[in-house]
């Protein structure tokens, strides 16, 4: 009988570590319908739901894509199950290369793919937002981010769906459209009947204030606790910051892309549109810059008093 092969491939900032820890949180679940979540516990993160190592594999070469080979088709051979599951959403990222060395292992499977995929403006200002407080220091601001060569070409999201039809059944799934029941989607999308409750927000990214003052210190080189910086923001509620005329630029560039995506694979994004300035945020703004400095300072967490805080 062929084995299955389920491959969740990202994209990232779609929810991907949430959406892992619940699997793996339900992988009992999972395996009374025949399916095995995977062995994650491999480098670069062991520790994590993640199945980390397949890309970390991929970008190593053949010897140690051939030592994750094995070591995944070992644990899967010991789990009895029909189908395995493995989820790393680095993988939407893959080039030729890597893509052909995944086909290479999906050969003997019945694979499907499943692939969540953020309108372009909104993955650009996640994914600019985790950059800057990353170790790479992301220090671009978020226009030269998002017109960047390097990440325009991540935004053409057919293009990355078709490589990947040549290697199984491809199930595209809006993440703007499925954000607040990530997981029911997920299972829903397999033909699963899990029940899920409350789904745990994980990798929750700062306000876009706290990320444009991260990229400016980034610029700098200035040193800084980011964890500090972090928790002095946690109030701002900014979630923008390309701006309208960049957004409507951006969405402009990949319009035919999207029509494309949407007769293809199902996809249809929202023409939604947040209420904003015109240009791009390039610094953090001053009123939400001014409270954070205020929570920075020295006596901020001092006990309350008379209900007031001594400063």
């Amino acid at each position: 009988m062929t084995r299955q092969l389920i491959l969740h491939i990202g994209t990232s900032k779609t929810g991907s570590t949430s959406l892992q820890h619940t699997a793996y949180a339900h992988r009992a679940a999972l395996a009374s319908s025949g399916i095995h979540w995977g062995d994650p516990a491999r480098p670069p993160r062991a520790d994590a739901p993640r199945h980390a190592s397949l890309s970390y594999a991929l970008q190593r070469g053949p010897q140690k894509w051939a030592r994750e080979q094995d070591a995944i088709l070992a644990d899967f051979d010991a789990s009895g199950h029909p189908t395995l599951m493995l989820s790393d959403e680095v993988l939407s990222e893959c080039g030729p290369a890597a893509l052909a060395r995944i086909a290479a292992f999906a050969a003997p499977f019945d694979t499907t793919i499943i692939c969540y995929l953020r309108r372009q403006d909104r993955y650009v200002e996640s994914l600019w937002n985790q950059y800057c407080g990353e170790a790479r220091r992301e220090g671009r601001s978020i226009r030269k981010f998002a017109t960047a060569r390097d990440i325009q070409s991540r935004l053409d999201y057919t293009a990355m769906l078709d490589a990947w039809s040549e290697i199984g059944t491809v199930k595209a799934i809006s993440f703007d459209a499925v954000k607040t029941a990530l997981a029911p989607s997920f299972f829903t999308a397999l033909g699963l009947d899990i029940a899920v409750g409350d789904e745990a927000r994980v990798n929750v990214s700062p306000s876009m204030n706290c990320a444009a003052l991260l990229a400016l210190l980034n610029r700098q080189g200035v040193k800084y606790n980011k964890v500090k910086l972090v928790k002095a923001f946690k109030h701002d509620t900014l979630k923008t910051a390309l701006g309208s005329t960049l957004r409507a630029s951006l969405l402009a560039t990949f319009k035919d892309s999207n029509a494309r995506l949407e007769a293809r694979y199902g996809v249809r994004f929202d023409t939604d549109m947040p209420q904003e300035p015109e240009r791009p945020l390039f610094g953090p703004e001053e009123a939400a810059l001014a409270q954070a400095i205020s929570r920075l300072a020295p006596g901020r967490n001092a006990k309350a008093q008379d209900g007031k805080t001594t400063a």
